[in-house]
């Protein structure tokens, strides 16, 4: 069983407070985002952790927030998708969600107080408990003061206080049958025990499974505030130590209740025993399955179960109140055994609620309680509880045990204290009480408990309140306008001349590319055994100097600096699009001509144990779309290129969900015709991205002060005017993540046996007609997807795409590309509008290294600003 970090948790999830009666909940709406945060860093000392323990006096103050809450302080959307889907849509937030938990009639949503549609969005939730009126109210006016200061509006500020014995206003016991969580209560009756990780994200839960939880990319974490998650992956753990909170203000029809149980019970004794019936328990919180003729006086009890003691609902009616609400062993297929008991664990919730408004009666006696009639106050429950997943625990037990009309066999009946009513089958305004020889039921129950506002909260963890006090470091948000352009080099008389040179050189390499015979020959002969050397110099040099010999395997090293390399590239990449295609159709700033964009599929091998993560986790197929593109940055005639080819892959219907949050269910591969990528890392991409705007990329590379030779060598060797696209080996260059601690590159290896030649003289877009020209004659295309290991982080680096990895390559998955029509201009829109980026990516395999974390907001910006100077729509597959 997992330790809780009981330091890390809010003390409100692990403790009810009851030595703490008074409260006072906080409904607020944010201002500015910035002084939001500061707030929450200033009342971050004042939230005590669980590790405080139970209080014995004093005041305690805790803090959740909606997901628009945290949307508004910045987190980031890698974060936001990871919540669960009722907290992202909101308790209000579909009329269906509204049917399934009964909030009909007056309980709707448009008649609710606070947290329905169309009123003043909600973002968090304060909550202070005191000892005495007094010190909340001290308490409370600091607070107040601290919030006005930060331009943080109070929507509505509910009153709480507890009433005498732990009662609720009906004149009832509550919170006897809260489980115990396991590992944390020292009880040791099984059948109360619930695995923590039901109400405390970050642990294992019921099924022994970590439930899904927001995380949060390390680049976003530079300061490590957040935990690392504990699968698989080098995420940051945003959710670790936190809940959901279920937040309803449930107003109680005192004198509703008393006064139809007087209408249906003639005596004080009958009144009782039907208000016992439809609870469940006695007043005093004894159970009817102990006492089930009158109460004993005992204790209140929790030591029971239902399907041995009372199968048939003799004692408690089967449709009870607090038999709806925890159904213990009596659920099916096999009752009264540890299996049922376990599906009951999975359906449980923490509730730490407080009743508002006084008591209509001192003493809450029922005949008192039925004699003081209605007072015109309102008065009812603030239901608060915890718990891991909505879906499967709140909602479910409001939706199958409480609102069910047909919970366990019964017809016509939902829960006869809280539920909603109706008529038939679909309603449940009746009630049954099984009696021997007939039962007794009853008819027309009206609706005693109203709705008056609502909303989940997420409670979360005290790093990861910190963290969202600091300053946001997300990449995923929504994109904004382009930045102000990078300063070009002056247009002087020397740059017009190096521009000359520039294009000549250009021309020459072209003119080279037309003897593809004597090329051909020479890459026979010297092309690898060239690049071998150049790699042995390379490593030499890296292990003279021990360069990352102090990092692990997968493990990275942010370069000083690195974020604001990326948002320049961004601005100079962003400034040539802008200037470039303002008036006319733009194009990508890399890989910028399309050859053709065609359907395929991926299909993952059947692998070994080891090999099955992410992706590849079984053998199946998916659909793809596969780009092959040129390298750009402009649109030239093939033989004019650079003669590296690109190719980018975009994987449909992965299950998971992605690290960028603009696509679902994708998994993109990116990669090039050469082993090495251009530049070795973001800094001197940068250097490339400003000559390139420069109109001098040729002068990044033969520059005596600032030389990048071996980078223009290797790029030679592998550089030339290919046959087709279909026939050559695709490079990652760049790193991935291969689950936790393992990083791995990948290569498309090309299977078809046929060889193209390069056409004399060669068409504008020679390479498409030799794609076409394949598909017409060959049914399929394939590529093998090969990955390799890293094994030394000296030899195998994961911060320089210049190192070629020499382990071996593994396959894993074949892609195959079908015979078809892609040269079409149906073809070219969505071709123009598809994004490729490696972080659209499952979190087993997140980009490694600079240049990876750089395309993280390159590709993303200049992908929407493309989008918008094009006016055209992102296209989701």
């Amino acid at each position: 069983m997992a330790t809780l970090e009981f330091e890390d948790i809010q003390g409100i999830l692990l403790s009810g407070y009851a030595g703490l009666p008074e409260a006072r909940f906080l409904l607020l709406a944010f201002g500015e985002a910035e002084a939001a945060r500061a707030w929450l860093g200033e009342a971050l000392p004042r939230i005590e952790s669980a590790a405080a323990g139970r209080p014995r006096g004093g005041c305690r103050l805790h803090l959740a927030f909606t997901w628009a809450g945290l949307e508004h302080l910045g987190l980031s959307w890698q974060a936001l998708k990871g919540f669960a889907r009722e907290f992202r849509e909101g308790m209000a937030g579909s009329e269906r969600r509204s049917r399934l938990l009964g909030d009909t009639g007056d309980s709707a949503p448009e008649q609710w107080r606070w947290g329905g549609p169309g009123g003043e969005p909600l973002h968090a939730l304060l909550m202070l408990y005191a000892a005495t009126p007094g010190e909340l109210e001290t308490r409370l006016a600091n607070e107040w003061a601290a919030l006005e200061a930060a331009g943080i509006r109070v929507i509505s500020a509910l009153n709480s206080r507890s009433l005498p014995d732990g009662r609720e206003h009906f004149g009832f016991r509550d919170g006897i049958s809260d489980p115990k969580l396991a590992g944390v209560s020292g009880s040791r009756d099984e059948r109360q025990l619930v695995a923590p990780g039901e109400f405390v994200l970050g642990y294992p839960n019921a099924r022994d499974q970590l439930t899904l939880r927001p995380l949060v990319d390390p680049i976003e974490d530079p300061e490590g505030l957040l935990p690392e998650v504990v699968e698989e992956s080098d995420l940051r753990d945003f959710g670790r130590n936190g809940s959901y909170l279920v937040f309803r203000q449930l107003s109680q029809d005192v004198p509703g209740f008393w006064g139809w149980l007087a209408g249906q019970a003639p005596t004080p004794e009958a009144r009782l025993a039907l208000a016992a019936k439809l609870v469940g328990r006695w007043p005093d919180g004894e159970s009817l399955i102990k006492a089930p003729r009158r109460p004993t006086g005992a204790e209140p009890d929790n030591d029971f179960g239902y399907h041995r003691e009372d199968p048939d609902g003799l004692s408690c009616p089967l449709g009870a109140h607090i038999r709806r609400a925890n159904p213990r062993d009596m659920l099916p297929p096999r009752p009264g055994t540890p299996a049922s008991l376990a599906i009951n664990h999975r359906h449980r919730l923490l509730r730490r609620g407080r009743p508002y408004g006084p008591p209509l009666a001192e003493g809450l006696a029922p005949e008192a309680l039925l004699a003081a009639g209605d007072d015109g106050v309102e008065r009812g429950l603030h239901f608060l509880c915890f718990n891991a997943e909505p879906s499967r625990q709140f909602e479910f037990v409001q939706h199958t045990w409480l609102e069910n009309a047909n919970f366990a066999g019964l017809q016509g009946e939902s829960d006869p204290l809280v539920g909603s009513r109706g008529t038939g089958d679909k309603g449940g305004d009746g009630f049954s009480v099984p009696e021997e020889p007939v039962r007794c039921r009853y008819q027309g129950l009206p609706r005693f408990v109203t709705v008056r506002g609502g909303a989940y909260f997420f409670l979360p963890g005290m790093r990861a309140l910190r963290y969202l006090a600091a300053v946001p470091r997300g990449l995923t948000t929504e994109p904004s306008a382009p930045a102000p352009p990078a300063v070009l080099l002056p247009d002087t008389w020397w740059l017009r001349g190096g521009r000359a040179i520039n294009d000549a050189l250009e021309r020459g390499v072209a003119l080279s590319r037309r003897a593809t015979r004597l090329r051909n020959g020479v890459d026979r002969l010297l092309k690898w055994p060239l690049t071998h050397a150049l790699q042995a110099w390379l490593l030499w040099r890296r292990r003279r100097h021990a360069i990352d010999a102090d990092l692990g395997l997968a493990e990275e090293r942010e370069l000083a600096g690195e974020a604001e390399v990326a948002r320049r590239i961004t601005e100079q990449m962003s400034e040539f699009l802008l200037r470039t295609y303002r008036h006319s159709t733009a194009e990508r700033a890399g890989n910028t001509k399309t050859h053709g964009l065609l359907e395929a599929r991926l299909e993952v091998l059947e692998l070994p144990e080891h090999l099955r993560v992410g992706l590849f986790r079984e053998p199946r197929s998916f659909e793809a779309w596969v780009r092959f593109g040129g390298p750009g940055p402009r649109v030239v005639p093939d033989m004019r290129d650079n003669g590296v080819l690109s190719l980018g892959v975009k994987v449909l219907g992965v299950p998971g969900e992605t690290l960028l949050d603009d696509e679902a269910h994708t998994q993109d591969f990116s990669a090039i015709s050469a082993p090495t990528f251009t530049t070795p890392d973001v800094y001197e991409n940068a250097k490339l991205q400003r000559l390139i705007g420069a109109g001098m990329p040729v002068w990044y590379f033969l520059n005596p002060f600032d030389s990048h030779y071996t980078d223009m060598l290797l790029q030679a060797l592998h550089a030339k005017a290919h046959g087709s696209p279909f026939e050559v080996s695709y490079w990652s260059c760049v790193p991935y993540l291969y689950g936790k601690g393992r990083a791995i590159k990948y290569r498309f290896v090309p299977l078809l046996e046929r060889r193209s030649r390069v056409p004399l003289p060669a068409p504008d877009d020679y390479l498409r007609r030799a794609m076409v020209d394949t598909l017409s004659e060959e049914a399929e295309v394939v590529f093998e997807l090969r990955i390799q290991f890293q094994e030394d982080p000296v030899t195998m680096p994961i911060e320089d795409a210049s190192i070629i990895w020499t382990s071996e390559e593994i396959p894993v998955a074949r892609l195959r590309i079908p015979r078809q029509e892609f040269d079409t201009e149906a073809r070219e829109r969505p071709a123009r509008e598809l994004t490729i980026n490696p972080w659209h990516a499952l979190p087993e395999h997140r980009p490694l290294g600079n240049q990876n974390r750089a395309r993280k907001q390159v590709y993303y910006e200049t992908s929407r600003l493309r989008q918008r100077i094009n006016d055209e729509e992102h296209f989701k597959p």
